[in-house]
């Protein structure tokens, strides 16, 4: 028999089983309690139902609020005679009473309901299930796994200085090795935990390997749900590594999407519920908490899916009205109440056809771009008489002034009588006055340093504003194009053949730029205003490679004017990575553009040597891995939205005229049969029409209905 036309025939209303104390798992049937709506969710919405408790002079709504206790379960089901055939719908507690009295004349009423929350919602209110710190090996495990493998090989601790947060900044920190535990079933289990930030022997975790650690550590032991197919589905792909992994595809849309890597999943301070919705939103699929019938008991587990791997179906619906010939196109007056329904499945339908929130022109913004250049400095100090502005006869005089480092521990504590060391040593007493003459050197990006005020002996006779066209080709910048504003000079991207890092590579020159050399001693880069800072004791300590500082350093070269000081560093300019789709005029229904800005300056950066004058440009020449680009990776996403959201939206919202459990969330409709109704559009057809995303019971005195949530789910972003 049709199973339309079987339950057709068979109507019959749900029955609550209600506990008889808390937690003592008897149950009896409550003949008070009948079900008006009952609502299955998934991802971060538990499923819920409204119970209507009967009334009367023995039993009032005081009576129904210390019968139905918050802390008792209730199972909601069919009422086969057999418990093996009945289907289990629900398992919840019911922690909302409300009660309704009115008496007015002609509006009487006396009612009480009750709205039940599903056992999965316990899992966002449980101590043991709030997620925040890291399980990790402390050094006693480390130690012991060397001493005894196997006893210490399930062993973690929970680290509570470090936040829970997966690949922070997209850098691994999943620790290589997975503890292995004991299943329910007594099987081994992997599970893997995380390293420190930072260790550079940690692989990045897939979203696979962080939901089956949530799972794992956050779960209650005791239930109230129960695993499902979380490691069932995810065993064969635990040890996948999204960076080593070529060859091995998946072949489900479900695993295709779990080995994905995740880039700062943060869920600190988050419950169960809460983390796994937001750890399926990340990666495009669903976590459902359903109740099934366990050898005629109800059990709740969890079912992650993804909807492109749902059963796609179609609806049938006889099309009511005439041929043009006057004849019934589905003549339904004599036909019973079960041959109408095996014709059709659903009993009304409301379909839109939404092109409000087309999307046809989407445009990635990535990070703002940087650019790896080598940057002249200039003197960050006011002119200096006996430094500056020396006359070349003069300059003999203005270096007998300085003392060297020699010369200062010869003379001791009568150091202090010579200006220049009160003024220019560090250990001076008027030292804080000039503490950058000879010792900071700026850019002058922002032009807060000025001629009238700066300029000097050349070449350093002509203070501008630093012009970033003069380092860089058209590619990157022309004459005045970037802002005058403060940048930060941060660490090159070009590393040495052995992988050492230059930071922010500082060099100097004694004979006005001819030969250059990296400087003796600290130096700091400063922010505000951009350049470096010397951080020697004594500017004469600063030399040439192999030369004594009373031959030549940095003072001497001042008053001679051949000091020179340059940096090469990477520096924000003032564009960001903007990827802007051209709608397809073959797809898109509409011809106005509509555009969705997606804000993602962390996932997609740009960092480039390419187009600058660059010291560092011969380091590694051939080395393909300098930069970053996220421009392709950018226009992909961008690619990707459009093809989500170009077409317009099908909103349907079909209802089955009886309890409807073939139809499973996750599954997939593509249209009503007999009606040439399609629910996909040109877009969404490429994954099957919009999905079951939940169902709504809806009991009447009379009948009982399914309605079908649908929706189409957006790829993540």
């Amino acid at each position: 028999m049709n199973p339309g036309e079987e339950r057709s025939e068979r109507w019959q209303p749900l029955v609550v089983e209600f506990e008889t104390s808390p937690s003592s798992g008897l149950f009896r049937v409550d003949e008070r309690l009948r079900v008006e709506e009952l609502t299955l969710e998934s991802d971060d919405k538990a499923s819920s139902a409204r119970v209507a408790v009967r009334l009367d002079d023995q039993f009032d709504a005081a009576a129904a609020r210390n019968r139905y206790l918050p802390d008792c379960r209730l199972l909601i089901r069919t009422n086969e005679p057999d418990a093996a055939d009945r289907t289990m719908l629900f398992e919840g507690h019911p922690p909302l009473t409300e009660a309704e009295w009115d008496g007015r004349p002609g509006r009487v009423k006396d009612r009480c309901t009750f709205t039940a929350e599903h056992v999965y919602g316990r899992l966002s209110r449980d101590q043991r299930c709030w997620i925040y710190a890291r399980r990790m090996r402390n050094g006693k495990i480390e130690d012991g796994l060397a001493a005894d493998e196997s006893a210490w090989q399930h062993a973690s601790v929970l680290i509570t200085a470090l936040p829970c947060i997966f690949n922070l900044d997209g850098v691994g920190n999943c620790a290589p090795d997975p503890i292995v535990v004991e299943g329910p079933d007594g099987s081994a289990r992997s599970i893997h935990i995380f390293s420190q930030d930072g260790d550079p022997n940690a692989r990045r975790w897939t979203f696979l390997n962080a939901l089956r650690y949530l799972y794992w550590f956050y779960q209650i032991p005791e239930g109230p749900v129960g695993e499902g197919n979380i490691f069932t589905a995810t065993d064969a792909y635990v040890d996948y590594d999204p960076d080593g992994e070529t060859t091995r595809v998946p072949d489900s849309e479900l695993l295709r999407r779990l080995v994905d890597a995740p880039d700062s999943l943060t869920l600190e301070a988050t419950n169960l519920v809460e983390a796994l919705a937001l750890m399926a939103a990340g990666c495009g699929i669903h976590v459902t908490a359903e109740t099934i019938n366990n050898e005629g008991r109800a059990a709740s587990r969890m079912r992650i899916w993804a909807e492109v791997d749902g059963t796609i179906r179609t609806l049938p619906l006889a099309w009511g009205g005439r041929y043009p010939d006057g004849s019934a196109r589905f003549e339904a007056s004599a036909m019973s109440a079960a041959e109408v329904y095996s014709a059709n499945v659903i009993e009304r339908a409301t379909i839109g056809w939404d092109h409000r929130q087309v999307v046809n022109a989407p445009v990635v913004l990535g990070g703002v771009k940087h650019y790896e250049m080598t940057l002249p400095l200039v003197p960050g100090w006011e002119p200096e008489t006996n430094l500056d502005n020396v006359a070349e006869e003069d300059r003999q005089a203005a270096k007998d002034l300085a003392l060297t480092p020699d010369t200062v521990e010869q003379l001791g504590e009568d150091a202090e009588l010579f200006a220049w060391f009160r003024h220019y040593h560090k250990w001076g007493s008027e030292f804080e006055q000039y503490k950058n003459v000879s010792r900071l050197w700026v850019l002058n990006e922002d032009g807060r340093f000025d001629g009238a005020t700066y300029n000097r002996n050349a070449p350093f006779d002509d203070y501008q504003v630093f012009d970033f066209s003069t380092v860089a080709t058209p590619a990157v910048t022309t004459a005045g194009a970037w802002t005058r504003r403060v940048r930060k000079l941060m660490n090159t991207i070009t590393v040495t053949e052995d992988g050492e890092e230059f930071g922010v590579y500082v060099e100097v020159s004694f004979d006005s730029g001819s030969t250059w050399s990296q400087p003796q001693g600290s130096v700091r880069v400063r922010f505000d205003p951009t350049g470096i800072y010397f951080n020697a004791l004594n500017p004469t300590e600063i030399t040439p490679p192999g030369i004594p500082p009373e031959e030549q350093n940095m003072w001497y070269a001042i008053i001679d004017q051949t000091f020179r000081v340059r940096v090469t560093a990477l520096i924000e300019s003032d564009d960001r990575l903007v990827v802007r789709h051209t709608p397809d005029d073959s797809e898109t229904p509409t011809l106005w553009t509509t555009s969705r800005v997606v804000y993602k300056p962390s996932h997609y950066s740009f960092e480039s040597r390419e187009g600058t004058t660059d010291v560092l440009a011969d380091v590694n020449p051939g080395a393909t891995d300098i930069g970053i680009d996220g421009t392709e990776a950018a226009g992909l996403l961008g690619d990707r939205i459009a093809s989500n959201e170009q077409d317009g939206r099908v909103v349907v919202a079909p209802t089955v005229p009886w309890l409807e459990t073939t139809i499973q969330v996750g599954d997939r409709l593509t249209g009503l049969r007999g009606r040439g109704l399609s629910f996909e559009s040109r877009v969404s057809r490429r994954s099957g029409g919009p999905c079951v995303r939940g169902k709504r019971y809806r009991l009447y005195d009379d009948r009982l209905e399914t309605e079908l949530l649908l929706e189409f789910t957006e790829l993540p972003t």
